[in-house]
């Protein structure tokens, strides 16, 4: 057997499945454990912010304006399973500054060491033809199914991180990023903050712009736009956090990922549109209509839990009076949230998860 052959037996018979098996296997410690990584990121985030002001009050640190969360994948063959966390000035890489913290991300990382340790005693098999270092390489090639659960933790985390007071005793440029990603290497924003804010006329124009356009990974946060009208744009994890967008249209947009945490959302019309991982936490969507609107996963194989992990989040929402007929939100977290007269379908009434307060308050039709 040539080492080609060997390799892609072994790949095919040895590797794909366990790589499977320990994709579910994160994925149910992710959902188990959610909070309490939550915390931990946050927690990480907060040393960081520390070590920031240590420097700015030293005078050794311009504002911020990126703070990057890298993925070390040599931890992976020594054990440490680190995440290097750094932060930048607005010129980012081109302006190299000492500031960096760590972040403990074994909780992700040590699956791909044991799917190491898996194939590096099956290796023995083939009779000396394929080396350690094949089997490091086969994983590695991998990583970012690992690291996806730390940049979706990210994301379910960053409204909790941004509300530290160590947060906002930092010096920030006037635009600040949060990424996470590899070391120097493809990176993806889970945040942006702009410290000069975008006028309405800018923003209204953005938002107005004709159906198919990409307008990704922009922040909408803390503006009073209500009665914007959006067409099929695709909006996937903008942030429209703490804004008012009452009597508004969102009809057959993109919004995976998408921030409206604590955004005043009244009679806003949601419909046909794409929710998937959307977060509503404690906003008020009274009213807003949710009809034909999808909120399953959309990955591209099995083993790409992103975007779907996450989940639509309705928790401490105000949900009174919302059209959630035709909808497909059937694992959306309603945790708290208040559905006094929402509407949905009776034939759905076993599909969602709700409490028994909760299906006692709402509306059930037949159509």
């Amino acid at each position: 057997m040539k080492k080609e052959e060997a390799l892609q037996h072994l790949h095919d018979n040895t590797f794909l499945p366990a790589l499977a098996e320990s994709v579910a296997a994160l994925e149910r410690y992710f959902q188990q454990n959610k909070d309490q990584l939550v915390r931990e990121f946050v927690e990480s985030f907060r040393q960081m912010l520390l070590h920031v002001e240590f420097m700015q009050n030293n005078q050794e640190l311009p504002p911020v304006g990126f703070i990057h969360f890298s993925l070390l994948r040599t931890t992976v063959l020594d054990g440490t399973h680190t995440f290097l966390i750094e932060g930048y000035t607005e010129q980012w890489y081109w302006e190299p500054v000492e500031c960096y913290a760590r972040y403990d991300a074994a909780w992700a990382l040590q699956e791909a060491s044991k799917l190491i340790s898996l194939l590096d005693e099956r290796r023995k098999m083939y009779m000396g033809i394929i080396q350690a270092t094949d089997v490091e390489f086969m994983v590695l090639k991998e990583m970012e199914l690992f690291g996806q659960f730390v940049t979706a933790l990210a994301r379910v985390a960053i409204p909790e991180a941004i509300q530290l007071p160590e947060y906002q005793q930092i010096r920030k440029a006037d635009r600040l990023y949060i990424r996470v990603g590899e070391f120097k290497d493809i990176s993806e924003v889970v945040y942006i903050e702009e410290r000069i804010k975008r006028k309405e006329k800018e923003s209204r124009s953005l938002l107005g712009q004709p159906k198919g356009t990409f307008c990704t990974h922009e922040t909408f946060a803390h503006m009073d736009l209500p009665r914007s009208n959006v067409d099929a744009l695709d909006l996937r994890y903008c942030d429209f956090s703490g804004s008012n967008f009452a009597d508004s249209q969102f009809r057959a947009c993109i919004l995976f990922g998408t921030r409206w945490v604590s955004s005043k959302l009244p009679r806003t019309d949601f419909s046909h549109s794409l929710l998937c991982d959307a977060d509503f936490r404690h906003a008020d969507l009274s009213g807003a209509i949710f009809s034909y609107a999808e909120g399953q996963g959309v990955s591209a194989d099995e083993l790409h839990r992103v975007p779907g992990l996450l989940g639509v989040q309705f928790s401490y929402a105000d949900l009174q009076g919302a059209d959630f007929r035709h909808s497909r939100l059937y694992h959306a977290n309603f945790h708290r949230a208040n559905m006094r007269n929402a509407v949905f379908l009776e034939k759905d009434r076993e599909r969602f998860a709700l409490s028994e307060t909760q299906i006692q308050q709402i509306e059930w039709r037949t159509e």
